[in-house]
């Protein structure tokens, strides 16, 4: 072969491996950096709410809180003291490229009128938070475990009962929590819709767009730990609910496409602490509670009263 031959074939294989790169790189960026300049912060003002919903909110008051995260980010929450005297709360953690009100303010009433105290953190790289990027539930594990510290240090570390609900990335980000060494005061943990890892969610999405995963997923595995911090591979779900030893009520809808509902399935199964399924019929996405909203509230009014007294 001749040598400008050689030249040739090595610089397109060069080529080829700079593109291949630099479409890694440009997937992660894309998929992990916050959205806030293009989509309004959602609050509690410009939500359409129903009637009883409204009047509600009309009625009750939240302060702000702030966690400084393990990495120095200022994360900020909103928190609604329940008026009853009670030492119930739950935390209520949104969804990828969403908001705390914008996920959770049809849920407030429901858990207010349970007795709950409500904290409605903002994920880092969203809302009111700081951050440029998204953590997938895995970094927000750990900035859950800061934000049940912080509840735990505003009622002066009286015994509470701690409720951890999560949707979507949020369910996921309550699940990987339930693998840490959680505080005594968390009582139970509800995961709504949550993927079983981020790599075979991205290869979902990319499914759904037609985008073969091997033009990107391999690479956006090799480059996330520099560029973000965490490997795409140790954020996993299952592996965590197999070391869990909290209460599980798992919920997804039949018609989830986005996260797929055969995922709620191996985290089932995978979960060594005692647990619950409820999959709503006809419900896509993030919508199990609109979809049957009494069959909804009654499996997590059933499911709490076993573990929350």
């Amino acid at each position: 072969m001749k040598t400008s031959t050689k030249l040739a074939i090595l610089t397109a294989i060069a080529a080829g491996a700079v593109s291949y790169t630099i479409a890694g790189y440009e997937a992660i960026k894309y998929a992990t950096k916050r959205k806030d300049a293009h989509n309004k912060i959602k609050t509690r003002e410009n939500i359409a709410l129903d009637k009883e919903n409204v009047s509600f909110l009309d009625q009750v008051h939240f302060i702000d809180m702030e966690i400084t995260a393990f990495d120095d980010l200022k994360l900020k929450g909103k928190f609604l003291r329940n008026k009853n005297n009670s030492n119930k709360v739950i935390i209520l953690v949104h969804g990828y490229h969403s908001t705390n009100f914008k996920d959770w303010a049809y849920f407030l009433k429901f858990y207010y009128d349970l007795g709950y105290h409500i904290l409605l953190p903002d994920c880092r790289g969203h809302g009111e938070s700081e951050g440029n990027y998204v953590g997938f539930g895995w970094l927000d594990r750990l900035d859950l475990l800061e934000w049940i510290h912080e509840i735990q240090k505003y009622f002066d570390f009286e015994p509470l009962q701690i409720v951890l609900h999560g949707l979507s990335m949020g369910g996921a980000t309550v699940l990987m929590a339930s693998g840490e060494d959680l505080s005594e005061d968390v009582k139970c943990i509800i995961s709504d819709c949550s993927y079983t890892n981020i790599i075979d969610e991205f290869k979902n999405v990319l499914k759904h767009h037609n985008v073969p995963e091997r033009l990107l997923v391999p690479n956006a595995e090799l480059l996330s730990k520099k560029v973000l911090g965490y490997d795409f591979k140790d954020a996993d779900a299952v592996k965590q609910v197999k070391k869990s030893k909290t209460p599980i009520l798992f919920i997804h809808g039949d018609q989830d496409e986005f996260v797929p509902t055969y995922m709620v399935y191996e985290l089932y199964k995978a979960c060594a602490a005692p647990k619950d399924l409820l999959v709503v019929e006809g419900a896509k996405h993030a919508d199990s509670y609109m979809t049957n909203q009494p069959l909804y509230e009654s499996t997590v009014k059933s499911f709490l009263k076993q573990y929350v007294k």
